[in-house]
């Protein structure tokens, strides 16, 4: 019995600091071609990411993005993160290969884009309440 109250008191001390506050609602955001940053005292959460236009997938250095059926991919902290790939065959078959799931947490000084005028993140920031 005295194993099983120490062990609680453990795991409540344990879980007390550990934590970072409570999340409050703040705004929506849209994110596109120009880099914008989480400040500080705010989370995101990337609930989603809309093309207007795709480019080929293939050049991963290429900004261009007037081309059709490629995927485009999302800038997080000058990386290309894509959500899926697809790749047409010559038969018409399409075929996906798994990539970035969609949604996840952004903690404050990470930085996001598109790639394509068109495309658009949808972001949620909350504030953090102690």
């Amino acid at each position: 019995m005295m194993k099983l109250g120490f062990f609680l008191l453990s795991f409540f001390a344990a879980c007390a600091l550990h934590a970072q506050g409570n999340l409050q609602f703040n705004q929506v955001i849209m994110v596109g071609t120009q880099p914008q940053t989480v400040p500080s005292g705010k989370v995101w959460k990337v609930n989603s990411f809309l093309q207007a236009n795709t480019t080929n997938s293939n050049n991963s250095n290429s900004t261009v993005c007037s081309s059709t059926g490629w995927h485009s991919p999302f800038i997080m902290n000058g990386e290309r993160y894509y959500t899926f790939i697809g790749l047409t065959t010559g038969s018409g078959n399409l075929f996906m290969a798994v990539g970035n799931h969609i949604p996840f947490w952004a903690p404050a000084g990470n930085t996001f884009q598109t790639v394509c005028s068109g495309d658009v993140l949808s972001i949620i920031e909350f504030n953090i309440v102690p």
